[in-house]
């Protein structure tokens, strides 16, 4: 897809643009004189792939990543072990993954990572997903029910 800026008349290349190109067309109208909300989405996905994704700390199992967050300070064991890890945790992880949340606004995620993932102390790299902070929080408040 190819893109005229109509002050310009420069063509742009739609596969060019990032997430910062992209949430600022949310601002500029189409040609149909219309607000271009799908360029909100589009900034959304690439600010998770190109962004996030490339600065997630992965780990080969929920096992090793719960281990590592306990061991360096990053989550409280003490919420987790009023869990069976097998049946309850690893149960409630799959149920939020299965549901394949996406942000429908470049917004939305921005705030997600910026203010509430779990970040390396560094805060360099993300070490939780949107899916990882809903499986967390709701094991916190459900106090082990």
């Amino acid at each position: 897809m190819t893109l005229l800026d109509s002050s310009s008349d420069v063509r742009v290349s739609h596969s060019s643009l990032d997430y910062h190109a992209l949430n600022a067309m949310l601002n500029l109208y189409d040609k149909d004189g219309k607000i271009q909300f799908e360029k909100d989405k589009e900034a959304a996905r690439d600010y998770i792939i190109n962004n996030i994704n490339a600065n997630l700390v992965s780990f080969d199992s929920l096992g090793e990543k719960l281990t590592f967050l306990f061991e360096e300070g990053y989550y409280e064991r003490e919420v987790f072990d009023q869990y069976n890890f097998e049946t309850e945790v690893k149960a409630l992880y799959k149920h939020v993954y299965s549901k394949k949340f996406r942000f429908p606004t470049f917004f939305g995620a921005f705030k997600f990572y910026q203010t509430y993932a779990l970040k390396t102390f560094d805060g360099k790299r993300y070490l939780e997903r949107f899916e990882d902070r809903v499986a967390a929080v709701a094991l916190y408040l459900a106090q082990g029910n």
